[in-house]
């Protein structure tokens, strides 16, 4: 394919059962409008619980263990990386801290606009109870330092933004409509003829409070935030778990809008002609279908790694219903664009391979205080013919669901299949091996090749 163009629509946090064509319902009409004359994956899995454990696959094509930290590994090659070296313009969009150019995710981008001098604020300032009367804790210290930012500039700083806050509400990330004006103004500058723009929306993230025409049940979106901020998320009520699932519609229905927006912005403009759209999430949001609110770092349930897939620009369109994971994502983008993927990109052509897989959904305990994790303690799962085992060392659980016949898991069959359930461990305990093998060896490579160019790396000084 002659792909002059590649767009990479990523959104947080939506769930594959809110998206129209994939789940039903009404709350994306925009994305299923496009979908008509797409690819679209029904079962496509992410290959982590959240955005620091999910991304690396969908930019880096490994996996997240193999990273160790919040930081992408400096042996990685990233997509824009390979993109670039092949004549793409490379620009990105987002305001998602944990995806900003402090833990490398500018690697490869000629242009990376996370617009961290404005979400350089504590994401729970909603939810702090006399906020201004509190001293920053070590987390939020480290992570200021990380930024390049003194304590008392710091603490300065969390002062004026939470005494803003507490007068005016506002969303601790730029809203979808913002990010599109910022894209559409820089797409106005732009002569070139290769890009790579990757772009990712925040709106279906916590807190839910959508703009009015979006809003419902609230008068205005300060009180939206409010009820936000009254909640216990880490156990809302029935009756709060149902007002936080409608405001989150309301996000769903917002942020489909704002990529509407941008969809027909690219093709009044004539960018989608020769162009490659991919539109997917780094996952998904649980509303207690098991006990649990949000995306935390040990949930790996469908509803949080069950995630949205669409694949506009190639010639054949439909439905796909093979099982498939976003770490495909980046050699299906480069291998239909004629160029060979680097020896770190883990996964295959999704397009060209019509068996399945193991695919393999990973994450660790945080270890919030240095910004790394603990992957001594681990939670894994690996869907496989049919089937799912979840391994959660920190709660020391297994689980073992029929996907085909419950797609909800709502019936743990470890006890009764144990012979699916061993062989299910036999897999996954090969993929760690394997993964640690790998890790050890580009390390080696990416060591070796610093070294003939005159580089000596940090960790060895």
């Amino acid at each position: 394919m002659n792909l002059k163009r590649i767009f990479l629509i990523s959104v947080d946090c939506l769930r594959a059962d809110h998206v129209g064509c994939i789940g039903g319902g009404n709350l994306t009409p925009n994305i299923d409008k496009i979908a008509r004359d797409s690819l679209v994956f029904t079962r496509a899995f992410a290959n982590g619980p959240g955005t620091s454990q999910s991304f690396p696959s969908i930019l880096t094509s490994t996996y997240f263990l193999m990273h160790g930290g919040r930081r992408l590994a400096p042996w990685v090659v990233t997509l824009a990386e390979a993109l670039k070296a092949h004549g793409f313009k490379t620009v990105a969009f987002h305001s998602n801290p944990f995806l900003s150019s402090v833990f490398g995710w500018n690697k490869g981008f000629d242009e990376f606009y996370d617009f961290m001098e404005r979400a350089r604020r504590p994401s729970t300032a909603f939810f702090i109870t006399k906020a201004h009367e509190r001293k920053p804790s070590k987390i939020i210290t480290n992570i200021a330092e990380a930024l390049g930012i003194t304590r008392i500039k710091l603490i300065e700083r969390m002062r004026r933004k939470l005494s803003y806050l507490l007068t005016k509400f506002e969303m601790p990330y730029v809203e979808g409509k913002e990010i599109n004006e910022h894209v559409i103004r820089w797409l106005k500058g732009w002569r070139g003829e290769r890009l790579f723009l990757w772009v990712h929306y925040m709106d279906t993230h916590i807190p839910f409070a959508p703009p009015s025409s979006w809003l419902r049940f609230f008068r205005s979106r300060e009180e939206a935030l409010m009820f936000n901020g009254m909640v216990n998320l880490r156990n809302p009520s029935d009756e709060e778990n149902e007002v936080l699932m409608k405001l989150y519609k309301g996000e769903v229905r917002y942020v489909d809008y704002c990529i509407g927006e941008l969809i027909d912005h690219l093709r009044d403009i004539g960018l989608l002609d020769d162009a490659l759209m991919v539109i997917l999430a780094d996952h998904g949001e649980a509303f207690k279908e098991h006990g649990i609110f949000g995306h935390g770092y040990d949930i790996l349930y469908n509803e949080v790694i069950h995630v949205p897939l669409l694949i506009h620009g190639v010639e054949d369109h439909g439905y796909v219903k093979r099982f498939v994971e976003l770490l495909d994502i980046p050699p299906t983008i480069l291998d239909l664009c004629g160029i060979r993927k680097p020896r770190t990109f883990l996964g295959n052509n999704l397009l060209r391979c019509e068996t399945e897989k193991p695919i393999f959904s990973e994450s660790a305990k945080p270890d919030p205080i240095n910004l790394t994790y603990d992957t001594s303690r681990i939670a894994i799962s690996c869907i496989a013919n049919g089937w799912k085992i979840i391994i959660n060392q920190m709660k020391g659980s297994i689980e073992l669901y029929n996907l085909m016949n419950d797609p909800k898991e709502t019936h743990n069959l470890i006890k009764t299949e144990p012979d699916t359930g061993s062989a299910l461990l036999d897999t996954v305990m090969k993929h760690l091996k394997d993964e640690k093998r790998l890790s050890v060896t580009f390390k080696i490579k990416s060591l070796k090749s610093a070294l003939k160019n005159g580089v000596i790396p940090s960790s060895l000084t």
